[in-house]
């Protein structure tokens, strides 16, 4: 996950380079809205894009508005970069607060992840990204199952994963993972850990030095493979204010772990 936050051009370069050292193919652009350095970039070094819509702070008549009016900006200015492949509308809940209990805002949702799925097939549209995903008469409303998944511990780690892909909905994430109708998860979408990690994170847990760092993740990207799920996104490739969970400086781009860190492919990682 990446927050571009104020870098320049050639930070943000060093960094992109970075992520691809680490073994990255996607990387998400965590609510950063348009800024046309990041999709041009992306588009010259071959690395695939995950975008999200910046969150309102409420959940009201005017914040939907709003939301359907940045959107439509966005997708207008963005969707002829080949490197972006998904759409975030909402993450988690932030300005769809009662996505639980307001038909209105479920429906809202869906109207725009509807079209998405017109105006722009190309993508895949995911309707609020980590946790209370919409069903609809038994279909969800989102191209991948997410799920936003944050244990410093290897044990705790493993029992959500056995329990995410065996279908198990509530007590995974933060909160249930499908609102709205019932829904019963039988692999008819991807599923994807879309936020894990964090280590280093002040007051969550986790090792603060580089070293101790690499072997969590280590262990834990090894935990992944081991499971059913088609792709997972580490927070977060540099610090951010007091979110010192970052494995690439800002200003050089050097990386803190070993390269090839996030490979996928357990043959590949560097240890």
């Amino acid at each position: 996950m990446y927050q571009p936050g104020t870098a320049t051009y050639e930070e943000m370069q060093r960094h992109m380079l970075a992520m691809k050292e680490l073994g990255c193919n996607l990387v998400r652009v965590h609510i950063a809205g348009v800024d046309p350095r990041i999709y041009n970039l992306a588009d010259k070094l071959g690395l695939m894009l995950w975008v999200e819509v910046p969150s309102p702070h409420s959940s009201t008549a005017r914040s939907r508005q709003n939301h359907r009016a940045e959107l439509l900006r966005m997708v207008s200015l963005i969707s002829t970069h080949p490197s972006v492949v998904i759409w975030s509308l909402y993450n988690e809940d932030w300005g769809a607060q009662d996505i639980a209990t307001n038909t209105e805002t479920r429906h809202y949702i869906m109207d725009m992840y509807h079209y998405m799925q017109i105006a722009y097939p190309q993508y895949l549209v995911v309707d609020n990204d980590g946790w209370q995903h919409i069903s609809w008469e038994g279909r969800l409303k989102s191209d991948l199952l997410t799920a936003h998944l944050y244990t410093p511990d290897l044990n705790r780690w493993k029992e959500l994963l056995a329990q995410l892909t065996a279908g198990e909905l509530d007590h995974v994430a933060a909160f249930p993972l499908v609102v709205g109708d019932p829904f019963f998860y039988r692999r008819q979408v991807p599923l994807v850990v879309s936020e894990w990690g964090g280590f280093g994170f002040a007051n969550y847990g986790g090792p603060d030095e580089a070293e101790g760092r690499a072997e969590r993740i280590r262990l834990f990207k090894e935990e992944l493979r081991q499971h059913a799920i088609a792709g997972d996104i580490y927070t977060q490739a540099t610090n951010i204010e007091d979110e010192r969970n970052g494995l690439i400086d800002p200003q050089t781009g050097e990386l803190s772990v070993p390269a090839g860190l996030l490979n996928s492919r357990a043959s590949t990682l560097a240890k």
